[in-house]
């Protein structure tokens, strides 16, 4: 995949409430024992915080989080899958 087209392909945060793939924030990336969370940045309208494992926080802007989130899918990265809540009728 070129940059041209990963920079147009979908990512999560694209989505919105009602979409089948919608999910919320964190966004998580997961590789064996490894692990990138990727989420909006609420000081900052238009950045996102990504983080790997427990290291250090990085702000990027959308288009470097964007490259940066198909980069990890390409290096075998997954994005986990949303656990289903169940509430319970009382």
């Amino acid at each position: 995949m070129t940059i041209k087209n990963k920079s147009k392909g979908i990512v999560p945060w694209d989505y919105q409430i009602g979409d089948e793939n919608y999910q919320i924030e964190p966004w998580i990336l997961k590789k064996g024992k490894e692990y990138v969370t990727i989420e909006k940045d609420k000081n900052n309208k238009g950045f996102f915080q990504l983080q790997k494992d427990e290291e250090k926080r990085l702000s990027l802007n959308a288009s470097q989080a964007k490259l940066t989130y198909h980069q990890l899918i390409e290096f075998g990265y997954k994005l986990r899958k949303p656990k289903i809540e169940i509430t319970s009728k009382d």
